[in-house]
């Protein structure tokens, strides 16, 4: 049976796959990660000598190697002795349970197992199950735990919840709507329940909260990247956010850095800070705006945040 048609067996501290983009200009998402997990009583195991996934264009070169790569970190988690891999980037997430899809063809799973042992990693069977942080967090904790655990609600503040276009989708990978502890794979809520759990206040109607970030765009096609990406942040404005909560540090990342194109397209008026959803929990248990890393944005939510009071 594929892996994403079930959770499986749940470990008590199941194994975290950070990806490349955490140890790099998402750093800040895997210190506030580490924060909000601490402060909620939650541990991940780190897998150690972990390669990047290859969610961007490796599937474009070669598709064995695009399912041999996420498979490899699935295999170290199983080494580990962990039924669960926990990540938190949504392509991280689609390439892992990817992977998980197409190992279990035969010939695909001996032909990936033949690199794998090559390489000197484990051979994989696609036993292990994928979920997003967010999953993790709004399944083991959930909005009355988060809710207390709050020292400085997030009050006053109106946020625009982002998941991007793979949270959920393709379902056949995610499993979402049909397997045990995900989310509504139409209409998502953990992240804006989370929200409000710390005091925030969730724009009434965003209708970008699951569109693509054109981040796939972004080398191809950069005009269509740039559209995406000021879709969302105009409809963030129209529905009268303050800033933008995402989960993902490719969508972050994607927004953020064609912040200049946006506003010279599109105007000033439509910008609006971005920030992980991480960063704002923390914020609500007491972290600084430094500790919360909010400086590291370019999109720089910390001005935003230190002028209504938070310090």
């Amino acid at each position: 049976m594929s892996a994403s048609a079930g959770r499986g067996p749940s470990d008590p501290v199941p194994a975290y796959y950070p990806g490349c983009s955490l140890d790099g200009l998402g750093k800040a998402y895997e210190v506030t990660c580490q924060q909000v997990l601490d402060r909620l009583g939650l541990s991940l195991d780190r897998i150690v000598d972990y390669n990047c996934c290859g969610a961007t264009e490796v599937k474009n070169l070669s598709e064995d190697v695009s399912v041999a790569l996420p498979a490899r970190n699935l295999a170290l988690a199983r080494s580990m002795d962990r039924h669960q891999v926990v990540a938190a980037c949504n392509g991280c997430v689609y390439s892992l349970a990817r992977a998980n899809d197409a190992v279990q063809g035969p010939a695909t799973r001996d032909r990936v197992n033949a690199m794998l042992t090559q390489g000197g990693a484990p051979a994989y069977d696609g036993s292990a199950s994928v979920q997003h942080v967010l999953e993790f967090i709004y399944q083991r904790a959930g909005p009355d735990r988060v809710r207390a655990a709050v020292r400085r609600p997030l009050a006053g503040l109106t946020v625009a919840p982002y998941y991007g276009c793979l949270y959920t989708r393709p379902k056949r990978y995610t499993g979402a709507g049909k397997t045990p502890g995900t989310d509504d794979p139409e209409h998502p809520h953990f992240l804006d329940e989370l929200l409000v759990a710390c005091g925030a206040k969730i724009v009434p109607e965003f209708s970008a909260k699951t569109i693509c970030c054109g981040g796939g765009h972004a080398l191809s096609d950069l005009e269509v990247s740039v559209a995406f990406s000021a879709s969302i942040l105009n409809e963030a404005t129209r529905a009268g956010a303050d800033l933008v909560a995402t989960i993902c540090p490719l969508g972050q990342i994607n927004i953020e850095n064609h912040l200049d194109r946006v506003r010279a397209a599109y105007g000033p008026e439509v910008i609006r800070p971005v920030a992980y959803f991480t960063q704002l929990m923390s914020l609500a248990f007491g972290a600084s705006v430094r500790e919360a890393r909010l400086a590291d944005n370019f999109s720089r939510p910390d001005s935003l945040l230190r002028a209504r009071g938070f310090p």
